[in-house]
């Protein structure tokens, strides 16, 4: 199961918001750098999980390579892609999982 957008979880508190926080309580700059994180994964995670996908399309879609060795590589290839999409998942899933972990705000020591 994918994640939720981030545009789905709470924001970082802005300084304008941080202004109305009670007294002894601040924005937590963790959960700042782990929603950005998590934003920034979001949006870029598609084209790690296409990386492999063009070597793939070629591979398949031409007869220059046959053969015992061509089958090997390719489901090598295969693997890999799996493993790049599970990885891909893994980040988003960990990343969503610190953020939700994290609270927005912090008390001033």
């Amino acid at each position: 199961m994918t994640p939720p957008p981030p545009g789905t979880l709470q924001a970082p508190i802005d300084a304008v918001a941080a202004a109305q926080l009670p007294p002894g309580e601040l924005p937590n700059p963790e959960y700042e750098r782990l929603y950005h994180a998590y934003r920034d994964a979001y949006g870029s995670i598609d084209r790690l999980r296409r990386a492999l996908d063009p070597p793939s399309r070629t591979l398949a879609g031409t007869d220059a390579w046959l053969g015992p060795e061509a089958r090997a590589w390719g489901g090598r290839l295969e693997d890999n892609r799996r493993m790049l999409h599970q990885a891909a998942d893994r980040i988003l899933t960990d990343l969503h999982a610190a953020l939700v972990a994290t609270p927005r705000t912090i008390r001033r020591v």
